[in-house]
């Protein structure tokens, strides 16, 4: 699945590891550098890394603001935000080929399981 999304990304000119980043940014915009990094599992150095190459290619703007010159806030741009109209669609579609053929229960248990299983991990390292 990440081999089909990656490169349906890359004819759109969108490099795969911005794809957390951008997911997790049309969900809840203008989160700190530190916390962003935390919700797509990501070190901070791998997110600092990405995100500069994201603002140069003007998906997103990082800001300190005066109150608080310690966080970096990240909020989309106007092409950042537009961007999902044109690759959630594809992320659709690779689900759609993933689960084809497979019955409707056994797909609804397989995601119940991957979901408990990723919190089982997530709180495995609070």
């Amino acid at each position: 699945m990440t081999r089909a999304l990656a490169e349906r990304l890359a004819k759109r000119g969108v490099p795969f590891g911005h794809w957390a980043f951008l997911r997790i940014l049309w969900q809840e915009d203008g989160l700190t550098q530190r916390r962003l990094a935390e919700l797509a599992g990501m070190t901070e150095p791998t997110t600092t890394g990405a995100l500069k190459a994201m603002e140069q290619a003007g998906y997103v703007r990082r800001r300190q603001t005066r109150e608080n010159r310690k966080n970096i806030y990240v909020r989309l741009s106007a092409r950042g935000r537009a961007l999902e109209k044109a690759l959630v669609p594809l992320a659709e579609e690779v689900n759609k080929i993933a689960v084809r053929g497979v019955a409707a229960a056994d797909v609804a248990a397989t995601r119940r399981a991957l979901v408990a299983i990723a919190e089982n991990l997530a709180r495995s390292q609070e």
